[in-house]
C-alpha cells in the first residue's frame, strides 16, 4: 500500500469512527451540545493543551492556525485516547471505560512562507442514562409513583482547513498569520420517559442534525534578543468570530403502554405533537485565546508557555437542549506547559533525545453547576495535570506520541454535586517525510 492510498484509508476509517464511538458517559453532557473534548493533538494535551506559540518543522498544532508555515516536512497525525472515569456523588460511585479517535491530520508547506493542514477531529460528546423517582399525591390522595428516565446520544466532529503565511522571515524575528475554516458537524438524539402506575408511559423523543462553518484567525511573532542571555520570546493570539449552527429537528411526543416502545402498536401507542424536519439556526459564541513562551535560541532545547482561552456561552432557540442562560455560562482556561530535550543529537543515549514534556490546566464553565443542583452560582471547574513524551523513531524523523492525564471534574465537597475523576492516555504516530523536495541529479 503506497502512501498516499495510507493516509485516504486512514482518513475515511477515521471519519466513520467519529461517527460510531461512545466519548462519554458524563452527566454533564446532558446540557448543551455535551462535554466539549480538548482542542490539538497528542503533543498539546501533554502539554496541558499548551499551543498558541509552539512553532515546530515538524509537528502539527491546530491550536493556532499560524504555525503551519513553519512546517518543513509532511507531517501526518494519527492519535486515539482512551479514558477510565470514576463518578461519584455522596456514598455513590459508578466505573466507566472509554475509547476511541483523538485527532487524524494532514500538514505539509507548499513553500518556504506558506504553508497548509487538514484534520479531523470529535467536538464535543454527549453521552448519559440517568433515572430518578418522584412522589406525587393523587387527586383522592393517594401516592402515585412516577419514574423518570433521561438518554443522551451523539456529539458533533470538526472538519479542519488551514492555511498559514509567514509575512516576516528575518534573522532575529518572525511573524506568521493564520486561517482555519473549521466545520462542525454531527447529530445528537434526546429522550425522555416518565412511568407511572398503573403502566401509562410518557416519550418525549428529539433527533438533532446540525452543521455550521466558524473561522478562526491566528498570529504568531517570535524574537530573538540577545542581550537578554539570547533567549526567544514568543506571543501568539486567536479569534474566532460568532457563527451560526444550523440544525433540522425530529420532535415526537406519544404516551404508549410499555414497557417497550413500540410505533407500529397503534392500539397502546398515542402520538399527542410530531413534527418533522424543523428548521432552526443557533448562535455559536465567539472565542478567543493568548498565549506567551520562552524558550531556548535554537529553539530544539526546551519551552515554558502561558496561554489563555476563552469562550462566549452558547445558546439555541430550543428549551429542551437546556441552553438556559441560568445554565450555560462563559468559558475561562488557564494552562501552563513546556517541553524538554536534553541532548537532541545525542547518538548514544536514546533517552537523551526523547523530549518531556509537562503541563496543568484550570478551567471555569462552561456549565453553572450551583443553579443546576440549587440556587447559589458556581460554574463548573476542571482542573488537570498531564506528563508526555515524544520518543523519537530510528533514523526517521517521525515521532510517537504519549500522553498521561490526571483531573478532576466537579467538586464533592457539596450535596448533590457529581464529582469526576478521570485518568486519560493519549498514543499518537506522527510521520513526516519530505515529499514536496525537488529530486537533485549530479
Amino acid at each position: 500500500m503506497n502512501r498516499c492510498n495510507f493516509l485516504l484509508f486512514s482518513f475515511f476509517l477515521s471519519f466513520s469512527l467519529a461517527f460510531g464511538q461512545v466519548n462519554t458517559y458524563s452527566p454533564y453532557s446532558y446540557f448543551g451540545y455535551g462535554i466539549l473534548h480538548e482542542s490539538g493533538n497528542t503533543q498539546n494535551i501533554s502539554m496541558g493543551g499548551l499551543g498558541m506559540t509552539l512553532m515546530s518543522k515538524n509537528n502539527l498544532n491546530y491550536v493556532n492556525p499560524a504555525s503551519y508555515s513553519f512546517l518543513e516536512t509532511t507531517s501526518f497525525d494519527i492519535g486515539v485516547k482512551s479514558s477510565f472515569i470514576k463518578m461519584s456523588q455522596n456514598d455513590l460511585t459508578q466505573k466507566n471505560f472509554i475509547s476511541g479517535l483523538s485527532i487524524i491530520g494532514l500538514g505539509f508547506p507548499v513553500s518556504d512562507k506558506i504553508g497548509i493542514a487538514v484534520g479531523l477531529s470529535p467536538y464535543s460528546s454527549v453521552g448519559y442514562n440517568l433515572t430518578t423517582t418522584d412522589s406525587l399525591i393523587n387527586h383522592d390522595e393517594t401516592v402515585l409513583e412516577s419514574v423518570y428516565n433521561y438518554h443522551g446520544s451523539g456529539g458533533l466532529n470538526k472538519l479542519l482547513f488551514g492555511f498559514a503565511y509567514n509575512i516576516l522571515d528575518a534573522e532575529n524575528s518572525n511573524l506568521s498569520i493564520g486561517l482555519n475554516f473549521n466545520y462542525l458537524f454531527g447529530s445528537i438524539s434526546r429522550e425522555t420517559t416518565i412511568h407511572s402506575d398503573p403502566g401509562a408511559y410518557f416519550r418525549d423523543k428529539s433527533d438533532k442534525i446540525m452543521h455550521g462553518l466558524n473561522i478562526e484567525v491566528g498570529a504568531i511573532y517570535s524574537i530573538l534578543i540577545e542581550e537578554l542571555s539570547g533567549y526567544v520570546f514568543n506571543w501568539g493570539f486567536k479569534l474566532q468570530p460568532k457563527s451560526t449552527l444550523h440544525s433540522k429537528v425530529n420532535t415526537l411526543h406519544s404516551t404508549y403502554l410499555g414497557p417497550v416502545y413500540n410505533s407500529l402498536d397503534t392500539i397502546g401507542t398515542n402520538i399527542i405533537f410530531e413534527e418533522l424536519g424543523a428548521i432552526n439556526k443557533d448562535p455559536f459564541p465567539a472565542s478567543y485565546a493568548l498565549g506567551f513562551s520562552l524558550q531556548d535560541k535554537d529553539r530544539k532545547k526546551w519551552l515554558i508557555g502561558l496561554d489563555y482561552n476563552g469562550a462566549g456561552a452558547y445558546s439555541s432557540t430550543e428549551v429542551q437542549y437546556n441552553f438556559s442562560s441560568e445554565v450555560i455560562r462563559n468559558y475561562q482556561q488557564y494552562l501552563l506547559g513546556g517541553f524538554l530535550v536534553p541532548n537532541k543529537s545525542d547518538i548514544y543515549n536514546y533517552f537523551n533525545r526523547i523530549e518531556y514534556r509537562f503541563g496543568i490546566s484550570y478551567a471555569s464553565g462552561y456549565l453553572d453547576v450551583g443553579n443546576i443542583v440549587g440556587n447559589k452560582s458556581e460554574k463548573l471547574q476542571d482542573m488537570s495535570i498531564t506528563l508526555g513524551f515524544g520518543l523519537p523513531m530510528s533514523k526517521k524523523l517521525s515521532t510517537a506520541n504519549l500522553a498521561f492525564k490526571y483531573g478532576v471534574m466537579g467538586r464533592d465537597d457539596a450535596p448533590n454535586y457529581i464529582r469526576e475523576n478521570y485518568f486519560s492516555v493519549y498514543i499518537s504516530m506522527t510521520l513526516n517525510e519530505k515529499w514536496f523536495n525537488k529530486r537533485k541529479i549530479e
